[in-house]
């Protein structure tokens, strides 16, 4: 029981007492063939510029700037930057580094039609960089 509670408050700790930032996404696909419902999310701070001396694998801490009420990349850091930041890992490194932040899918309900765009994604994210989804609107109109 104090295991399973524990889980609990891990998971729950960002949404309690994170801080609230909205993040834009890019086009997305909106249905995960494979699991069905989840949502596939990409957003513009994904893919973000290479820095020497990160590898993949790496876990890293991207610094964010809020501009016009969305949340954009700033720099990235291999440890705990000060100010506004989330924290990902590299997936992969080419022209740029693709960090995701596991926040890239979402369940959705079943029939909730969902078309290709932009949407804002709110999150809250933790003092530690750990984020977790809030709701995601499109045109202003709730999706999930």
């Amino acid at each position: 029981m104090i295991i399973v509670g524990g889980f609990i408050l891990y998971s729950s700790w960002p949404v309690i007492f994170g801080k609230t930032i909205v993040l834009e996404t890019e086009s997305y696909d909106p249905i995960d063939l494979i699991r069905g419902n989840y949502m596939q999310i990409r957003y513009e701070i994904n893919d973000i510029p290479v820095k020497e001396g990160f590898e993949q694998g790496d876990t890293v801490y991207v610094s964010l700037f809020e501009t016009g009420g969305i949340w954009k990349y700033e720099d990235v850091f291999l440890t705990k930057p000060t100010g506004d930041f989330i924290k990902g890992k590299i997936k992969r490194i080419g022209s740029e580094m693709h960090v995701e932040y596991g926040i890239e899918q979402n369940f959705i309900e079943q029939g909730t039609r969902v078309e290709r765009g932009i949407m804002e994604v709110e999150v809250k994210v933790d003092n530690s960089g750990n984020a977790r989804i809030i709701k995601i609107t499109k045109d202003g109109k709730l999706i999930a």
